[in-house]
């Protein structure tokens, strides 16, 4: 079984780090809820914390990043 690194946001729900994604001034930290697969974010880390994305724009950036490095995966969803 693969080991995941788990951290636990402000909200105090646990959340499965399943990738980290660095772009030219940012590291993507993108999160799945352990106990609600449903439950998705995605955060910056800045300094020693994670921090919510500015706008809805930064976050089409960030999923953009994430289809970008599994595009072989997306390519065979068909979406």
């Amino acid at each position: 079984m693969k080991e995941v690194e788990v951290i636990t946001l402000e909200n105090n729900k646990n959340y499965i780090i399943i990738d980290k994604i660095k772009d030219n001034k940012n590291e993507y930290i993108y999160l799945s809820n352990e106990d609600d697969e449903t439950d998705f974010c995605i955060r910056k880390h800045i300094g020693d914390n994670l921090c919510g994305l500015e706008n809805n724009e930064e976050f089409f950036k960030a999923l953009e990043l994430l289809k970008n490095k599994n595009k072989d995966i997306v390519d065979k969803l068909n979406i």
